[in-house]
């Protein structure tokens, strides 16, 4: 008996085994074994497994490029054995491989399965196994050895999940997380015998320091080319990564407290399910979320391109979803088991009889009819909403004639709502809706003649007009807008019926124009591989009607989560305020649910939102000010004193498989662990909420290709400006029109009037065409200084593309630093945390390079400048001031080139260009005459002095002195210029009244000359009127008046005026973000002019995320200072309930008071209770108690009077001590007089004896 392959009616592939089979499948297929018929008809009844490769149906460039890899396992509990076999879609289906292997023990399912290349991976308990069912190899062969242990404990709930296996084209991948190891191993180099499989390149999971306490709970699985780590911490994280590039690609955020490690991606790679949530892996929104179960199995792409998901529920139920509409589920437990499994492109393959059979998998029919039977919720941008409208069009175009719903004589009821009715009344210009009570007309809306109309479920009207779809909610008292859409073809065919028909319906038109635009629809934005109705054309309604439509897409999280976005940037490109105002909001509500995609078009659209909607970006600055980390679930102990700034995990490649490098690396964690002596604290850690505010496009090519498209563009306009060919036909023409004149002069030489009249018209036509040549050799100049300018930014590589921080940096300062409070308990956190990144990844290196070859340059040009050296080291220390200053200057050049507005606004880089200037210059008069200018050299030292000392910017000690110095000297700029012009003119007055009518007088008067006068009218401001000390007040009254009210109003006033002005300028400006500000700038520049553009894509120094810690107390702090309305913010931040919970101190005195009370309120009912089973004491005894009571109240009120008198006593009694002390020594010094004059008298009378 031959094999064969059975078609059945349901179009099933049954895969049957022969009883015979050839001597050569024998040899192949079973290999030591000795009785392979009895052992597979063993298996075929004992089939517990059917395992599918996980490229089975890839419809991706994976099977054009590396070939076709469907391929099923089937796996015998009972007899330990697997039967490999080859699904094909023509030709006889035979098995490949059995294989028996005895030493597998229980698989553990939950740890996954995978297959690939007839490669098969299995885990059991504390057990790992990989079989090799390609032919090559017999059955002692199969068994491959990785040369890193697979780790697989059998506990789930370990922190750290078991090692993941996957599968590139040409690689398989082992990824430990518990090591931080990725181990790739070549599929070329596999071992033929029992050898160890050698990995052939290892890459390491980096988890920055700051993550290590957060990330407890670290779980990983592999998808394909894609690794996805999964962190629980607060919310749980889902990291990304593509193992072809081993870069990090996104992260998604989902609040779920689930440990599971399974995520599943659809076909081409544009959704993806972790647990109950649906991710689009374009942007990283959440599409939708429903708690069905455990977790998603596999994505399911239908004919119609269609997508559909797998979710394994509980108890083993498996249901079929559509992820954008996550409502419609269908059970498909009977077509998912362990021996159904249903293919990428819906194909089921399940045991049959222990064959393996091939046929259809869901009835897509089916499917679809149940999507278009209920819609669930109040939403019109459902699939059944799609579907209806989509028939509503085929029928439409299906009919001979497209004709109107109704003719001008119909009157059509659509529905009664109370005593109230909505009346369909057509017309011969437009058909009209009305909202009337005996047929009283309430309210109407006209429409350009219906086509078609449907009443939804939930009471929502359908309408197809020759304008529009709309979609109207029909209210108890009216409409509501709620959906408007056309196309710009739609667009232009109804504008030409208004314009050719005067809106007057004609069928011939409408069978013309309307049934191609129909069918253009249904193949293009109404296809059936769609799954919504498009995004609404809000824009061409009024505002009421845009507010409605903008309001029904936020209020639905689904509907805002695609199609928000897209709305807000047509909406900020009109500028259309009624439609963002309620867009910003949700987007601002959406942060405190991590909406990465939110955060990413707020942090994209950052400097267009600071110039049209400053408003809304104060907003949204100062409610992210302070957003938790989705890894900090807990407080942690950190010797990071201040803001610290870290990056997310990333891969990057390993030295560390040679064990000297292992040796080195232990030691030198070891020493950072433990010479450290730092103080540690505990640290809380926050997210800065603007992804890729940091992040470069990709320039390198961009700049080539857009420098050549100009060069191209200049060339072509320059030989095909019609000025420029009109340049040589003008000098034809001149040249023609000489000819003429001459010709002219010659024959009619003899009319002399005539003659000069033709002299002067051949003058003006001169004067003209002189004129138009020079205008041309202007715009050829022009010309030429475009191309010389292109051509110097192509030689000096002027960065094109810049980042939204370099641009953010220079908006107003009142959105800087919006988020700043009044008494600065909130230190622009979020932003001094990027500077901190920038600075520690890559700018310190960068800053203090440029230092050091600064330092050169200074300290050769000062030695050459004040040293008595020979000529050749004059000329050596020269020549390297001028190499150093050349190369400093092409950056500053550079700069300019950039933005000539930017770089001249600031004063400092005046300054620059000539620290670099001005000591090449007088290097190079040196180099030729031996000589220089001293004024020069001087000049030249006290710049390079200047430009040393800004270097110092960056030490936040100097930088914030350095900060107040620019600040007000900008502060105060105009003043200056007001208190020159004073000056000058008193100047001038001086000059005039006090200049020598001597030619040459040869006294001192400093105001015979104007530059004198100016220097003795600013020594006058100084306090140094020696310049009049020659001149009498007596004899030059002018001068007297000149001298008071100068004196007064200048160096009184207006001098009195300015040191005022600087302290409040010096207030504004002794700020720590205005260091920081500054601080940033200088970073700016050095990534603009310091860096290769491809170290400007560098994910590592340029992240899509930032994070920072920061001491706890700083945080509680703030959120008790809020609390308690110690300070005032223009919107106060957003605190979450998370982060209240880990920052904010519980009030133990508060608790023990409650407890207190408690305990009395309990004591008091025991005692009551007491008292009612005891009975009521004697009257006596009662009032012998009151009387004891009172006692004991009088003893304490007296206790009390007795500690209240007590200090006023001892105060009294101190004061009286006080006085005693005085007098005592008053006493003392009176018994010293004593003594002293009885010493006197008995001297004297010694001295008389």
């Amino acid at each position: 008996m031959d094999e064969k392959e059975v078609e059945t009616q349901n179009n099933t592939l049954t895969i049957e085994i022969s009883n015979e089979i050839s001597s050569e499948t024998k040899d192949d297929i079973f290999d030591n074994i000795k009785e392979p018929r009895k052992e597979i008809e063993k298996h075929k009844k004992s089939i517990d497994r059917i395992f599918v490769s996980q490229y089975m149906d890839d419809t991706s460039t994976y099977n054009e490029v590396y070939g076709s890899d469907d391929y099923v396992v089937t796996y015998s509990k009972e007899d330990k054995s697997f039967l490999g076999w080859s699904v094909k879609n023509n030709g006889p289906q035979q098995p490949d491989v059995y294989f028996k292997a005895d030493q597998i023990e229980d698989l553990n399912l939950r740890l996954g399965t995978l297959l690939s290349k007839k490669i098969l991976s299995l885990y059991g308990y504390n057990k790992h196994w990989l079989i090799d069912l390609n032919s090559d190899r017999t059955n002692n062969e199969r068994f491959l050895k990785l040369k890193q242990p697979v780790d697989c404990e059998k506990n789930i709930y370990q922190f750290f999940s078991n090692d993941a296996i996957g599968f590139l084209p040409n690689d398989l991948i082992q990824v430990s997380v518990r090591n931080r190891k990725i181990y790739k191993y070549c599929l070329k180099d596999r071992p033929i015998n029992t050898v160890l499989w050698e990995y052939s390149q290892i890459n390491d999971i980096e988890i920055p320091e700051s993550l290590y306490g957060q990330v407890k709970n670290l779980r990983c699985t592999i998808c394909r080319t894609k690794l996805f780590l999964i962190v629980k911490g607060c919310k749980t994280t889902i990291l990304q990564f593509d193992l072809l590039k081993m870069n990090l690609e996104r992260q998604y955020i989902a609040n779920a407290n689930s440990l599971s490690s399974m995520v599943v991606m659809n076909t081409n790679q544009t959704l993806l399910a972790y647990y109950c949530f649906i991710f689009s892996m374009k942007n990283g929104m959440l599409i939708s979320y429903e708690n069905y179960g455990e977790e998603p199995v596999e994505f399911i792409t239908l004919k119609n391109n269609s997508e559909r998901l797998v979710m394994n529920c509980y108890s083993n139920v498996h249901k079929l979803i559509d992820p954008y509409q996550a409502y419609d589920e269908i059970d498909i437990s009977n077509d998912f088991n362990k021996t159904s499994v249903i293919t990428k492109l819906n194909r089921k393959i399940f045991i049959d009889n222990g064959n393996v059979c091939v046929r259809n998998g869901s009835d897509e029919n089916k499917l679809q009819q149940l999507s278009n039977e209920v819609i669930y919720r109040n939403s019109i941008y459902t699939s059944s909403v799609f579907k209806i409208i989509q028939s509503m069009f085929k029928e439409i175009i299906d009919r001979a004639d497209i004709k109107k719903v109704a003719s001008p004589d119909d009157k059509i009821k659509l529905k009664n709502r109370d005593l109230y009715e909505y009346i369909l009344r057509p017309n011969d210009i437009y058909d009209e809706i009305s909202f009337e009570h005996n047929d009283i007309i309430s309210c109407c809306i006209p429409f350009p003649h219906i086509l078609s109309y449907k009443l939804l479920n939930n009471q929502d009207l359908i309408i197809i007009s020759m304008e529009a779809i709309e979609i109207f909610a029909l209210l108890d008292k009216g409409f509501k807008n709620r959906y408007f859409w056309k196309n710009n073809d739609w667009n232009d065919i109804y504008k030409k019926f208004e314009k050719d028909r005067n809106s007057i319906y004609d069928i011939n038109f409408v069978n013309e124009h309307y049934k191609p635009l129909i069918g253009r629809i249904l193949k293009y934005e109404f296809n059936d591989s769609k799954h919504s109705i498009p995004l609404p054309n809000f824009m061409g309604q009024n505002t009421n009607h845009r507010k409605t439509i903008a309001e029904d897409v936020i209020s639905d999280n689904l509907v805002s989560s695609k199609f928000g976005i897209e709305m807000l940037k047509i909406a900020i490109k009109e500028n259309c305020d009624s439609v963002v105002r309620p867009i910003i909001n949700n987007t601002i509500e959406s942060i405190q649910n991590y909406s990465v995609n939110s955060m990413t078009f707020i942090s994209l659209n950052l400097p267009k939102l600071c110039d049209d909607y400053p408003d809304y970006i104060i907003k949204y600055i100062s409610y992210t000010s302070i957003i938790l980390s989705p890894f900090c679930d807990n407080i942690r102990n950190s010797k990071n004193t201040s803001i610290h700034s870290y990056t997310n995990i990333y891969i990057k490649e390993s030295h560390m498989d040679k064990n000297v490098f292992k040796a080195i690396s232990s030691i030198y964690k070891w020493l950072i662990q433990h010479l450290r002596i730092k103080e540690e604290i505990q640290t809380v850690s926050f997210i800065v909420p603007f992804p890729q505010i940091c992040v470069y496009q990709d320039d390198s090519k961009k700049n080539d290709h857009e420098n050549h498209v100009n060069e191209n563009n200049d060339h072509e306009n320059e030989n095909n400006d019609p000025e420029n060919c009109d340049f040589n036909n003008n000098d034809y023409e001149s040249h023609a029109s000489k000819n003429n004149d001459h010709e002219n002069h010659e024959t009619e030489n003899d009319d002399y009037e005539n003659q000069d009249s033709k002299n002067n018209d051949h003058e003006n036509r001169e004067t003209g065409k002189n004129h138009d040549i020079k205008s041309k050799i202007i715009t050829i100049l022009i010309l030429i200084l475009k191309k010389m300018i292109t051509g110097l930014k192509i030689i000096m590589m002027i960065p094109k593309s810049n980042s939204i921080w370099n641009e953010f940096l220079y908006k107003s300062k009142s959105i800087l630093f919006c988020n700043i409070d009044s008494n600065h308990f909130y230190n622009w956190w979020n932003f001094a945390a990027i500077i901190d990144f920038k600075w520690e990844t890559f700018g310190r290196v960068y800053y203090y390079l440029i230092w050091l070859f600064y330092t050169i340059f200074y300290v050769c040009y000062s030695l050459a400048s004040t040293l008595e050296l020979s000529d050749f080291y004059f000329k050596l220390l020269f020549i390297i001031s001028i190499i150093f200053g050349s190369t400093f200057l092409i950056f500053e050049i550079r700069q300019i080139l950039w933005n000539y507005e930017i770089y001249f606004n600031d004063i400092w880089n005046l300054f620059d260009v000539g620290a670099y200037l001005l000591p090449i210059i007088t290097s190079i008069i040196w180099l030729i005459n031996k000589s220089q200018p001293l004024w020069l050299m001087a000049i030249s030292i006290i710049l390079l002095s200047f430009k040393f000392l800004l270097f110092f910017r960056v030490i936040e000690s100097f930088g914030i002195y350095f900060a107040i110095i620019i600040g007000v000297a900008k502060r105060v700029f105009p003043f200056l210029v007001l208190l020159f012009f004073i000056v000058l003119g008193y100047a001038q007055a001086f000059f005039i009244v006090l200049k020598s009518n001597i030619t040459n007088d040869g006294s001192d008067n400093l105001f015979n000359w104007f530059p004198t006068s100016l220097l003795a009218v600013y020594k006058l401001i100084t306090g140094d009127s020696g310049s009049l000390s020659s001149f009498t007040y007596r004899e030059n009254p002018t001068m007297t008046v000149l001298l008071v009210t100068f004196t007064f109003f200048t160096v009184i006033y207006l001098m009195n005026l300015f040191i005022g002005l600087l302290n409040l300028a010096i207030g504004d400006y002794n700020k720590k973000e205005e260091y920081l500000l500054q601080k940033a700038k200088i970073i700016m520049e050095i990534e603009l002019f310091y860096m290769l553009p491809w170290q400007r894509n560098n994910k590592k120094w340029f992240p899509n995320w930032i994070y920072y810690d920061l001491p706890v107390t700083e945080a509680r702090k703030l959120i008790n200072a809020i609390d308690n309305e110690q300070t005032v913010f223009n919107y106060p931040p957003i605190i979450s309930e998370e982060l209240r919970n880990l920052v904010v101190l519980t009030d133990d005195n508060n608790k023990l008071e409650n407890k207190i009370d408690q305990t009395k309120e309990e004591l008091k009912q025991q005692m009551e209770f007491i008292m009612k089973n005891i009975g009521v004491e004697k009257d006596n005894e009662e009032e012998q108690d009151s009387e004891e009571q009172e006692q004991e109240n009088k003893l304490e009120k007296q206790m009390e009077q007795t500690k209240e008198e007590l200090p006023k006593q001892h105060v009294g009694l101190k004061q009286q001590m006080d006085k005693h002390a005085l007098q005592m020594d008053k006493l003392a010094l009176q018994m010293d007089k004593l003594n002293q004059q009885m010493e006197n008298i008995m001297e004297l009378l010694l001295k008389r004896n």
